[in-house]
């Protein structure tokens, strides 16, 4: 089993610059019940959010099974909703980005993005051109970019997707890719339960459960800012007439805005929606108007996402959009600042921005 210890950031957020010094700062007068925190955040927050990749993934795969017996319109409709709904699933625990989600990579497996170089469509091709059977050992070997969800969108959402289906190995790649996806996603939910017992009881030597909480803690922090520059700053650009939509994540669907809502919702949960949450202890360790500038910030930038109504790859062309998807970028900044200051006052130790001082 991959150590807990360590990480491979997806593409997404490794490129934002953040290095981690994994590490517990000295903090004099406070010092929350990591132990507690991290069992009921796990109990709460990370085994739910894996079961329901679980569920959502194998509901996908029979989708995709039925979608290939009958290639149809209907069929097609059902599988790019079960699509969705399993897309949603997996932005709801992207941010765990340690464990058994790192194990052979699956992180990359589940999604390779952003795809800068454009490597998924090369390696779809070859694979749609070869007569090779898409079993076990061509997934053992194939890409990373065509192991996942933007490979399954690529099948499923092109615009001429209905008939590829019907005619070349797009379904029987389709279907196989699906049952990967969905194995894949059921073996880390196993393994993670197996790894909650071991790692995470209510009852743990307090350097080791400190240590720990800087994984759960990273994995709060860290993607708001990578929220803001991959998901959002980088497709956008400097104005509308320069935004890039096709570098948005999940562009194909029109996914991309629900991508980032999934990612708000879970990482507000997993600030103050467990018991006890990082809202509480904040709390108890004299921060309390902290506390509630991240929980407004949380809430403010819902409400700000609210406003944009025409899908993101739209909303990012068009002037108005544009400038309250700039105000939305802020308030991430924001968020991530309040963040690193609330880390601060629980004593946990991230490491070092690249971006500090921008």
């Amino acid at each position: 089993m991959q150590s807990t210890h360590s990480r491979m950031w997806p593409l997404w957020l490794a490129t934002t610059g953040l290095v981690l010094a994994a590490g517990l700062a000295h903090a004099d007068s406070y010092q929350p019940d990591w132990s507690r925190f991290n069992h009921q955040a796990v109990q709460q927050h990370v085994l739910p959010r894996y079961a329901q990749l679980d569920t959502t993934a194998d509901a996908l795969a029979q989708s995709s099974a039925a979608l290939c017996q009958t290639p149809t319109e209907q069929t097609l409709e059902a599988t790019r909703a079960a699509w969705r709904d399993a897309m949603q699933a997996w932005q709801g625990i992207q941010h765990v980005q340690f464990g058994p989600v790192q194990f052979l990579m699956r992180n990359f497996g589940l999604e390779f993005w952003p795809d800068r170089k454009n490597i998924g469509a090369r390696q779809l091709r070859q694979a749609l051109a070869s007569d090779q059977p898409y079993d076990a050992e061509f997934f053992r070997h194939a890409s990373v970019s065509i192991q996942g969800f933007p490979a399954l969108e690529r099948l499923l959402f092109s615009d001429d997707a209905l008939e590829r289906l019907q005619q070349d190995r797009s379904c029987e790649l389709t279907r196989a890719t699906a049952k990967h996806v969905a194995q894949v996603s059921h073996a880390i939910h196993q393994e993670w339960q197996a790894q909650a017992t071991e790692e995470f009881p209510l009852q743990q030597d307090s350097a080791v459960a400190a240590e720990l909480a800087v994984e759960l803690m990273a994995s709060l922090v860290e993607p708001i800012e990578a929220i803001r520059d991959s998901k959002l700053g980088k497709p956008m650009g400097e104005t509308a007439r320069a935004a890039k939509p096709k570098l948005l994540e999940s562009h194909r669907s029109g996914h991309s805005l629900a991508n980032i809502r999934s990612n708000l919702a879970a990482l507000n949960e997993l600030y103050q929606g467990t018991e006890p949450s990082v809202d509480q202890l904040l709390q108890q360790a004299g921060a309390s108007d902290l506390a509630r500038d991240i929980r407004l910030s949380f809430s403010n930038i819902n409400q700000s996402l609210d406003q944009v109504q025409t899908p993101l790859k739209t909303a990012i062309t068009q002037a108005e959009s544009h400038a309250q998807l700039v105000s939305v970028t802020a308030q991430l900044k924001q968020l991530s600042e309040q963040l690193d200051s609330a880390m601060n006052v629980l004593g946990i130790q991230l490491g070092f921005n690249s971006r500090d001082g921008d």
